[in-house]
């Protein structure tokens, strides 16, 4: 008889982006980004992948690529025009992170220090 092979049971996956979180969401996010990766799909005819845009121009023939600083750019617009606490927006733009009560769970205790680092000194510097 042969050795028996041991099987990973972990469900936990592999991260396809290196560098990047992924974080759970919550069903609303959760089915609104479902149905646009379906618009996507419906578009171009296949579903997005990792460095392709859910948000996309939908008279384009070609989904665009991604870039980075553009995506930080509407992200903060956003966040202003919900009136996002100034405080919140300097961590996200120090950390790369929005961190909620449903999402701070996710993060490491490094993570959250950071983010609680870049939100105290933006107290500091603005005298509160």
């Amino acid at each position: 008889m042969g050795k028996k092979k041991k099987w990973n049971k972990s469900k936990k996956k592999r991260n396809p982006r290196p560098g990047f979180k992924s974080i759970p969401l919550t069903p609303d996010p959760a089915k609104g980004l479902a149905e646009q990766a379906q618009r996507f799909t419906e578009k171009f005819g296949r579903p997005p992948g990792p460095d392709d845009p859910l948000f996309f121009d939908p008279s384009a023939d070609e989904p665009p690529a991604i870039i980075d600083e553009v995506v930080d750019q509407h992200m903060l617009e956003a966040m202003h025009k919900a009136e996002v606490r100034p405080a919140v927006i300097y961590a996200y733009q120090k950390t790369g992170r929005i961190v909620t009560r449903e999402n701070r769970k996710h993060l490491t205790k490094a993570e959250l220090e950071e983010w609680n680092d870049a939100f105290d000194e933006w107290h500091r510097l603005h005298g509160g």
